[in-house]
C-alpha cells in the first residue's frame, strides 16, 4: 500500500440528537398516533371525540404531546475523529468510525483523485469544506459486536460530495493544509 506524502489528523463536528433514549422515542411517536386517531376519528364521525375523553385523560394527553415534543430533541455537535491523506495524486478522507445513528456507525473511506475534482469550498458561516467530485466511495458497516465486514458495504466510484465541519478544531486551518498539501485551490465561501 502507498504511503501519503502528507496525513492531517483531526476532528470534526458532527450532528447527534441530544436525547438517544429509544424508549422517549416509541412513547412519543405512540401519543401522536393516539391524537391523529382522535382527529381522525372525530372527522370521520362528524363528532368531537376529544370532549369524550374525561377531563383527566385530557390533560394527561396535552401535557404529554406537549412534553414529548419538546423533550430530549434537537441536535447537538460533537467531535469525531478522521483523517484527510494526501498522496501525489489523490487525497484521501478517512473516518474510521463515524456515527450515522443509533443503530449504524461504519468506515468511510473517501478518495478523490486531484485531477477529478470539481469543487473544493470552504463556507464561512458554517465551518464546513466540501470537496466535490469524482469520488471512490467506500463503507464498512460495524457488526453488532463492534467488528468489521471483510468486504465493504458499499463500494462505488461515482460523481459525488465529502464534507466536513472544521468547528471542533479552529486552531487548525483546514484551507492553507489542503492547498499546501495538495494542488487543490479552496474557494472560501461566505
Amino acid at each position: 500500500m502507498e504511503k501519503p506524502n502528507y496525513v492531517l489528523k483531526a476532528n470534526e463536528g458532527i450532528t447527534v440528537p441530544k436525547n438517544d433514549n429509544p424508549l422517549l422515542g416509541k412513547l412519543k411517536i405512540t401519543v401522536w398516533i393516539i391524537i391523529g386517531v382522535i382527529i381522525l376519528g372525530s372527522l370521520l364521525f362528524q363528532e368531537n371525540l376529544f370532549i369524550e375523553l374525561s377531563w383527566t385523560a385530557r390533560v394527561l394527553l396535552i401535557v404529554m404531546a406537549i412534553g414529548l415534543t419538546f423533550s430530549g430533541g434537537g441536535y447537538k455537535k460533537i467531535p469525531s475523529s478522521f483523517e484527510i491523506q494526501f498522496y501525489d495524486d489523490y487525497l484521501i478522507v478517512y473516518r474510521e468510525k463515524r456515527y450515522i445513528n443509533k443503530k449504524v456507525s461504519r468506515r468511510e473511506i473517501d478518495k478523490f483523485f486531484y485531477k477529478d475534482i470539481k469543487k473544493c469550498q470552504f463556507r464561512t458561516v458554517t465551518k464546513q469544506i466540501t470537496i466535490a467530485g469524482l469520488e471512490e466511495a467506500i463503507r464498512y458497516k460495524y457488526n453488532k459486536d463492534g467488528s468489521l465486514p471483510s468486504k465493504p458495504t458499499y463500494h462505488k466510484t461515482t460523481e459525488g460530495l465529502c464534507y466536513f465541519y472544521t468547528t471542533e478544531v479552529p486552531e487548525v486551518d483546514f484551507v492553507s493544509e489542503i492547498e499546501r498539501h495538495s494542488p487543490i485551490k479552496v474557494a472560501i465561501v461566505d
